[in-house]
C-alpha cells in the first residue's frame, strides 16, 4: 500500500481548488473527495479529516463550501 505524504495530498487539494474557475457556486466536498480519491485511491486520509482539508483549502482559495458529503 502506498502511503501519501501529507504535503502531496495538500498540493493535490490546492490544485483542485485552483482549477475551479467559478467562485459563484460552492465547492462540493463530495465532488472534491471523489476527485481526490480517483487520483489517490489508496489515500490513507479519509472521512472528516479529508473533508476538513478540502474545506480549509476551499476557503483559502476564496470559495464557499458545500458540506454535502454523505458517504463516498
Amino acid at each position: 500500500m502506498i502511503k501519501y505524504h501529507p504535503v502531496r495530498l495538500n498540493e493535490l487539494i490546492d490544485h483542485y481548488m485552483e482549477t475551479r474557475s467559478s467562485h459563484r457556486s460552492p465547492v462540493s466536498v463530495a465532488a472534491a473527495t471523489r476527485a481526490i480519491l480517483t487520483v489517490m485511491p489508496d489515500c490513507s486520509v479519509g472521512g472528516p479529516q479529508l473533508s476538513n482539508m478540502i474545506a480549509l483549502s476551499a476557503v483559502k482559495h476564496g470559495h464557499a463550501v458545500s458540506f454535502d458529503l454523505m458517504s463516498i
